[in-house]
């Protein structure tokens, strides 16, 4: 009976330790600071955004492609940095979140990975987005999506406002907490 009691005792002790370091890691990122650090790797329809100004004649046929059969992929990676200045260790659990074109939301999504950010230091979050954007090019935004295409290829002048917003959770215990509002998050490219 000892031994149990003794295990049990070391079993919750270990318990309290770990409730203790996620509520502190939690502390430590209330005071993180989110950014928006780049978007990369961005391609319609499976034709890098980078090349619209060169485009082959395979490229135009899979453009083409994707308009007839009333889809466009949009691939793009998505780096969020966040930036611990606290001297504690802080941790993430998990990010919602939603990825905006000059202010239009288009797409949403989830990570569900812990990652843990080091004091006094600095992460990159990818997020891989991947969506179809028919429904945004054929309902009247056209000039978002030209924009979007042009301030990538390097075409003309023409910029886009790119807003990532996010939302992080962490776990205490077993409960999954969210942060109350969602962190927008913008660059202009």
């Amino acid at each position: 009976m000892k031994k149990f009691i003794g295990i049990l005792a070391v079993s919750f002790l270990f318990v309290s330790c770990d409730i203790w370091s996620q509520i502190e890691q939690t502390a430590a990122l209330q005071n993180c600071k989110f950014s928006l650090k780049n978007v990369q790797d961005v391609s319609i329809a499976g034709v890098k955004l980078k090349n619209f100004k060169n485009l082959t004649a395979s490229d135009v046929v899979k453009l083409t492609a994707a308009i007839a059969n009333k889809k466009i992929p949009l691939d793009l990676n998505v780096n969020v940095g966040i930036q611990n200045p606290s001297q504690q260790i802080a941790a993430i659990n998990g990010l919602d979140w939603i990825c905006a074109i000059d202010g239009k939301d288009f797409v949403s999504g989830a990570v569900n990975k812990k990652y843990t950010i080091p004091a006094n230091s600095n992460i990159s979050m990818p997020l891989a987005v991947n969506t179809d954007i028919y429904t945004l090019f054929s309902s009247g935004n056209l000039d978002a999506l030209k924009n979007f295409i042009s301030s990538f290829s390097g075409s003309d002048a023409t910029s886009s406002r790119v807003a990532i917003k996010v939302k992080p959770s962490v776990y205490i215990g077993e409960q999954k907490v969210q942060f109350p509002n969602f962190i927008t998050l913008e660059k202009v490219i």
